[in-house]
């Protein structure tokens, strides 16, 4: 698939969805996180946590500035200071979003830094090629 941009004006846990400023929201592929409320879904890998310190910590490992965050576990945003460029590969889409792989303007991998900041897991289901292989804390 063709490559597009997402400029990230906010997150709502650290796997999805990404807000990006044209409306688009993300879900990235190959990883499982904790869910707002805390909880791990059933069949579902996950980092068990705190998922608001989770995901301001996925906020910084993409280089994010938190402008403020909402708290609710079904509607709550952390809002970026100033937008995040981010360049995503669709894979498909997941309830009402698009799943994607996308990249830092550096170029990393925003499945493996959550993997690598240890807020999120390999979902091999999701991961079928072994992308994420190669990702460790």
């Amino acid at each position: 698939m063709t490559p597009f941009i997402c400029l990230a004006i906010a997150l709502h846990d650290v796997d999805g969805p990404i807000h990006c400023a044209d409306g688009a929201k993300i879900r990235l592929q190959g990883i499982g996180a904790t869910e707002m409320d805390g909880a791990c879904r059933p069949n579902q890998p996950c980092v068990p946590g705190d998922p608001f310190a989770q995901r301001r910590a996925m906020a910084r490992a993409i280089g994010a500035t938190v402008a403020r965050e909402t708290r609710s576990p079904s509607f709550g945003r952390l809002h970026f200071a100033r937008p995040i460029r981010l360049t995503c590969e669709a894979t498909g889409t997941s309830h009402k979003r698009l799943t994607a792989w996308c990249a830092t303007a550096d170029g990393r991998d925003l499945s493996c830094t959550a993997i690598r900041a240890r807020v999120a897991v390999r979902w091999v289901r999701y991961d079928k090629s072994g992308r994420l292989t190669r990702c460790r804390p």
